[in-house]
């Protein structure tokens, strides 16, 4: 009998040349496992949430760290993750190539929390100390810490820790030197809809 179809799984050089060839243009991909993985378009809570958590980033950390925004992460030859932020060890100008690895990884998840969750194991296979996802539709905060092997994962590593803070609770990444702040900082202000509404017309 005829094998059973399989997935084409795609090198991070094909991916480029795909790129290159302009199959990509307009739309937001990351290289998964070696499967392109199209992300949902930005909604407004999504992309004011990035917008805010790239202000705070960059007005708390020291000009010797790099806020890398919704830019490629290198995990391997069939791995390039675009996280919403990754922190990287050094100014702009020290990043000639995509880093491998990064002091923080965070996500905001709208409708894309189980998937954020998958990748948990992706970002801790790269010895990224800490990892939050942002989750906005449930306004907390799911803080893993310290990677560890683990054979059942699905990139064969998992976080030894896992935190939900709510928004009133403190906030500090382990490895950057960076005051504590409420987790509520991270995610705009709820609106009054009706008062929206009103202010329209």
């Amino acid at each position: 009998s005829a094998p059973s179809p399989a997935n084409r799984r795609f090198t991070r050089a094909e991916y480029y040349q795909m790129a290159e060839m302009g199959l990509f243009e307009n739309q937001r991909v990351e290289l998964i496992d070696g499967e392109i993985i199209c992300m949902s378009p930005q909604n407004n809570p999504h992309a004011l949430a990035v917008s805010i958590i790239d202000a705070l980033l960059h007005r708390m950390l020291p000009a010797e760290f790099t806020v890398r925004c919704q830019l490629p992460l290198v995990a391997n030859e069939s791995m390039e993750p675009e996280p919403d932020f990754a922190v990287v060890a050094g100014g702009p100008e020290s990043q000639r190539e995509h880093p491998r690895t990064a002091l923080l990884v965070i996500e905001v998840a709208d409708t894309t929390l189980a998937y954020d969750r998958k990748k948990a194991s992706l970002y801790a296979s790269v010895q990224v100390p800490e990892y939050w996802i942002v989750d906005l539709a449930k306004r907390r905060v799911e803080v893993r810490r310290n990677p560890i092997a683990d054979n059942s994962a699905t990139f064969g590593f998992t976080y030894r820790e896992l935190a939900i803070l709510e928004e009133a609770h403190p906030l500090k990444p382990m490895q950057l030197p960076m005051e504590s702040i409420p987790a509520a900082k991270l995610f705009p202000a709820i609106m009054d809809t009706e008062d929206t509404e009103r202010k329209r017309f």
